[in-house]
């Protein structure tokens, strides 16, 4: 008789899980954490002021004191900027067969009712930080070429400001068709690839999707339709259009951020302390405070290879233990270093070819609701949904809301170096 095998006991051995779930996509929130500390004021649907002291006053001169006419006088100018919040949300929902078969820790090593809900604020915050770093136009990406549903989108924003399930408009280049509106198409994003290819996979495109057009938000509608303002948008050397309803071609330089074009080359050492002494031209040399140098990881490659042939001495006073030099201290502590001085901050969303020196104490918020979970008026925060019948469907939904918008007191006192090429290797 044969020996008992292994296949005869299958039936009866045990199967177990490994107890720790990891995450294996990327949902950061480095730039809107940063707007998350700045100052916030409660509005209604009335649009926000914002006073800006815009000319000069006084007429300076020579005077005759011996009985001169003195002539006459001025005083300084006025303006107002305007800004109203924008409506963003995202949206969660369950089977009830979810919720049951994974209720206790016999049953599932996840509990679905509370993984979903305590996933969710996360994934809302890193949807943000994507729009906060779009193009001043709000688009998430411009795509270079399509292969069926394979979006190759170019350079600076690649394929970073989508998400895996995320949906997503297709609009024209001049953002005035939305294809996807238009034809009732719905596109979602299966996959994406930052790293190296910049592609892009979608379900299914509307019709007439061409090379050139872009991604937008889910939601809008519209041509040319508002979002979240970006730091392309706030940041801008523009001499026309529009910032936060203030015609920039009335005060072509008032309302435009200090630039250094880099010309399609590589980062050098003195355009940060260019860029800056720029914006120090512009505004004073007294007006710069706290800025930070916010980059995406190619730049901040760029600037560390620089550290490797490049030695200096920081002659500033630092605490104890705080990065001095241009090269981070170590792995764990890759954000550290500084640009002149000015400490670096990382953003994973950041624009790919370009460097920020974002003075965060003029960036601001209109906020009628803080982000928060969508409630009735008896608190509850899960909704039913309803079959085709009429009668109740074994799901619930619930909704994240969040209406704001990020506003700028001064976009004087911020820079950019732009048009910068990455690093070999991404």
């Amino acid at each position: 008789m044969a020996p008992q095998s292994n296949m005869q006991l299958i039936a009866a051995q045990i199967e177990r899980i490994a107890p720790k779930v990891e995450l294996l996509y990327e949902r950061s929130d480095d730039l809107i954490v940063l707007i998350g500390k700045t100052d916030s004021t409660k509005v209604s649907s009335r649009a926000m002021r914002i006073v800006l002291q815009i000319i000069a006053g006084g007429k300076g001169g020579s005077y005759n004191a011996d009985g001169g006419d003195m002539g006459r006088g001025s005083g300084e100018s006025y303006e107002v900027a305007t800004v109203s919040p924008v409506f963003k949300k995202m949206s969660f929902e369950q089977t009830s067969l979810a919720e049951w078969a994974t209720a206790s820790d016999e049953q599932s090593i996840v509990n679905a009712a509370s993984s979903i809900v305590s996933n969710a604020m996360d994934q809302f915050h890193a949807y943000e930080d994507k729009l906060l770093n779009a193009t001043s136009s709000f688009s998430l990406g411009s795509i270079g070429s399509i292969l069926g549903t394979v979006l190759t989108m170019t350079v600076p924003t690649g394929a970073q400001l989508v998400y895996d399930n995320q949906v997503v408009q297709v609009y024209d280049t001049t953002q005035t068709i939305n294809r996807s509106a238009n034809s009732g198409v719905i596109t979602t994003v299966l996959a994406t690839d930052p790293q190296t290819s910049q592609a892009i996979v979608v379900d299914q495109l509307p019709p007439g999707t061409i090379a050139g057009d872009v991604l937008m938000s889910d939601g809008l509608i519209g041509a040319n339709p508002v979002d979240l303002f970006t730091v392309k948008y706030h940041q801008s050397a523009a001499t026309t259009g529009v910032w936060q309803n203030l015609n920039r071609a009335t005060y072509p330089y008032k309302l435009a951020s200090s630039r250094v074009n880099g010309n399609l080359g590589a980062l050098v050492p003195m355009q940060p302390e260019l860029c800056i002494n720029k914006i120090r031209k512009g505004i004073g040399i007294k007006k710069i405070k706290k800025p930070l140098a916010y980059m995406a990881l190619e730049q901040k490659h760029a600037w560390d290879q620089l550290a490797t042939t490049v030695q200096i001495i920081d002659r500033a006073q630092h605490k104890s233990g705080e990065s001095v030099d241009m090269n981070p201290t170590s792995f764990a502590n890759y954000g550290s270093g500084n640009m002149h001085g000015i400490p670096i901050k990382l953003g994973q969303n950041a624009d790919q070819t370009r460097i920020d020196f974002l003075e965060m104490s003029v960036w601001c918020r209109a906020t009628m609701n803080e982000s928060g979970f969508l409630k009735d008026r008896n608190g509850k925060m899960w909704f039913r949904i309803y079959g085709a019948s009429g009668g109740i469907a074994t799901a619930e939904q619930f909704h994240i809301i969040h209406n704001f918008q990020v506003c700028n007191r001064n976009p004087r006192v911020g820079g950019f170096i732009d048009n910068l090429v990455r690093p070999a290797g991404y």
